[in-house]
C-alpha cells in the first residue's frame, strides 16, 4: 500500500467510522449524485490527485472529470472538477477529499505569494520542518507546487546546527570539528544569532549560514562580510512584508515556517445535485 493510500484510509476511518448514518438512511437505493468542485478564491491548486484518490478508494464506480491540474492558478468561481456516482459514496468521500485539497492548495497558494515577493532576485523560498505530523510529505509537495523548494524531509537529511545545539555545546569551532569528524565531507549548515557567531562560523568554514532574526540592514553587513564564502539563508520571523527586503539584501535562501504552519485552508465548495 502506498503512503498516500494508507493516509487516505486512515482519514476515511476517522471520519466515516462504522458508516454514514444519515446518508445511508436517506439514500439506501441507487440514488445518484453529481458534484461540482468550485474554487471560491484566487490561488494555486495542489492536491487534486489526492482528492480524486479519496473518491476512488471509497467507490470505484465514482467517475471523476478534472478541469484543472496541480500548479494551475485558480480564479474565484472556477470549476475545478466534476464528480458523479452513488450518492452514499459521494457523500462519504467528500469531506475527507476536501480536507486534503483545501490544506494543500492553501500551502501552495501561500508559497506562491512568497515566491512572487522575491521574483526577479536570486533568492529561493524554502520550507521548514514545521509541518502537520504525518502529513509532511504531502505538505512539502504542495510547497514545490507553489514555487518553493523543499529541502529537508527529516533530521537524517542534513547537518543543521540550531540555536538549541549551540546552547548545549561548547562553541561554534567545537561543533564544526565534531560534525566534520562524524560526517567527513558533508555540508554543514549553522545558525548564527549575532555577528560574533558569524565570524566564528566563517573561520570554521561552514557551508551555509542561517541568519536567525537578523534585520535586513544587518543582513547587508553580513553579506559584505561573508563575501561569497558560504551560502546565506534567512530564518526566523519572515513575512510577506519583509521577504523582498531580505532578497534585495542578497541572501540565497529564505526559510519560511508560514508556508506550512497555521496556513489558511483554501476556500473550495463542493456542490451536489441529483
Amino acid at each position: 500500500m502506498s503512503a498516500v493510500d494508507k493516509l487516505i484510509k486512515e482519514a476515511l476511518a476517522e471520519d466515516v467510522g462504522d458508516g454514514d448514518l444519515t446518508s445511508e438512511s436517506l439514500f439506501p437505493g441507487k440514488v445518484k449524485a453529481r458534484g461540482k468542485l468550485i474554487a471560491n478564491e484566487e490561488g494555486v491548486l495542489a492536491g487534486l490527485p489526492i482528492f480524486k484518490r479519496v473518491f476512488e478508494l471509497v467507490d470505484k464506480n465514482i467517475t471523476f472529470e478534472p478541469r484543472a491540474t496541480d500548479g494551475m492558478a485558480l480564479a474565484g468561481g472556477q470549476l475545478v472538477a466534476r464528480i458523479s456516482g452513488p450518492a452514499v459514496s459521494v457523500l462519504r468521500a467528500e469531506r475527507t477529499a476536501l480536507n486534503f485539497l483545501q490544506l494543500l492548495s492553501g500551502i501552495a497558494s501561500q508559497t506562491a505569494k512568497f515566491a512572487n515577493a522575491v521574483k526577479g532576485t536570486k533568492t529561493r523560498i524554502l520550507d521548514t520542518r514545521r509541518t502537520t505530523p504525518g502529513l509532511r510529505f504531502l505538505e512539502k509537495y504542495a510547497v514545490e507546487v507553489g514555487g518553493g523548494v523543499s529541502v529537508q524531509k527529516g533530521l537524517a537529511d542534513r547537518l543543521v546546527v540550531t540555536e538549541s545545539h549551540l546552547a548545549l555545546s561548547e562553541g561554534v569551532p567545537n561543533i564544526v570539528r565534531q560534525l566534520r569528524k562524524a560526517h567527513p565531507g558533508k555540508r554543514i549548515e549553522l545558525t548564527v544569532t549575532n555577528m560574533q557567531e558569524l565570524d566564528q562560523a566563517l573561520m570554521s568554514k561552514v557551508n551555509v549560514l542561517l541568519l536567525e532574526n537578523f534585520p535586513p540592514g544587518q543582513v547587508r553587513q553580513a553579506i559584505a562580510l561573508v563575501q561569497g564564502r558560504a551560502k546565506v539563508e534567512i530564518t526566523g520571523k519572515v513575512g510577506l512584508d519583509n521577504a523582498r527586503a531580505y532578497a534585495l539584501a542578497g541572501v540565497d535562501y529564505i526559510s519560511v515556517s508560514q508556508l506550512t504552519q497555521s496556513v489558511k485552508a483554501f476556500d473550495f465548495s463542493f456542490r451536489v445535485s441529483r
